[in-house]
């Protein structure tokens, strides 16, 4: 019965042992920060359209929006980061933009109104996911990010 204890007490402390490693590594994982490369170049992407979209040059929107479909696509069959901040907003986020990608139908034939309208849309999108994801959201040019919670 004394072996027995001294057995249970000795795979406690192996368990315990290992528990608090899975924890620790657990947690650093949670402090690393967030990668996602896709949803980057697409936020590189949806800020030309934002330019373009002001400039009012609907033939630079048209030309930009198969990479923007494809871009936005890919980031929203992604799987959400393990580490990111609000998981579930994230794949909310990443169906509003499955959705704005489905709407860019033929980009050369689309009324460009409608063109320029759901490219406006991408941007946003972006900024919010990358909020969501705990990713900063930075571009050249700015002085700190706009994400003012990291």
């Amino acid at each position: 019965m004394v072996g027995n204890l001294r057995h249970a007490a000795h795979y406690g402390v192996a368990l315990a042992g290992v528990l608090v490693q899975l924890f620790m590594g657990l947690a650093a994982r949670a402090e690393e920060a967030v990668q996602w490369a896709a949803l980057k170049r697409l936020d590189v992407l949806a800020e030309k359209c934002e330019a373009l979209g002001d400039q009012k040059n609907v033939a630079g929107l048209r030309k930009i929006a198969p990479a923007v479909k494809a871009a936005a696509a890919l980031v929203a069959k992604d799987a959400v980061p393990m580490n990111a901040r609000q998981p579930d907003a994230v794949r909310v986020l990443q169906g509003d933009l499955r959705s704005l990608a489905d709407a860019i139908a033929d980009p050369e034939k689309q009324d460009g109104e409608e063109l320029a309208a759901i490219l406006a849309g991408i941007h946003p999108v972006v900024e919010k996911l990358m909020e969501a994801a705990g990713l900063p959201h930075v571009h050249e040019g700015d002085t700190k990010a706009k994400d003012a919670k990291q």
